[in-house]
């Protein structure tokens, strides 16, 4: 089974020195009815978790969320520069950034 499916079905992969899990975000009760996808990630050398910041667009199903989910790990893969954070204002430091990457480019199929 490829990531892609992986992630689809078990909601996370393994990739290298992390997990990239994949939920929903919503407001409760969901007053606007809208969802987001959310990515977390976990470093297993800082033991620390940290969620990819992007402009996700409302999805209506878990389905959309993997989707986009894949287009954003699929564009990270490509060299765009993944926005990992601990904290709204605190930016996951450079050396996690790196090794998220290098982890990433071993999904490439």
């Amino acid at each position: 089974m490829g990531w892609k499916e992986k992630l689809r079905k078990d909601e996370y992969i393994n990739v290298g020195e992390f997990i990239v899990e994949l939920s929903l975000d919503m407001e409760c009760p969901c007053k606007d009815g809208e969802v987001y996808p959310a990515i977390t990630v976990y470093d297993y050398k800082t033991e620390c978790w940290y969620y990819i910041d992007e402009d996700f667009p409302a999805v209506n199903n878990f389905r959309e969320a993997w989707e986009v989910a894949i287009k954003t790990l699929e564009e990270y893969i490509n060299g765009k520069t993944p926005r990992l954070k601990r904290s709204p204002k605190k930016f996951a430091s450079d050396d996690v950034i790196e090794r998220f990457i290098r982890a990433l480019k071993e999904l490439k199929e």
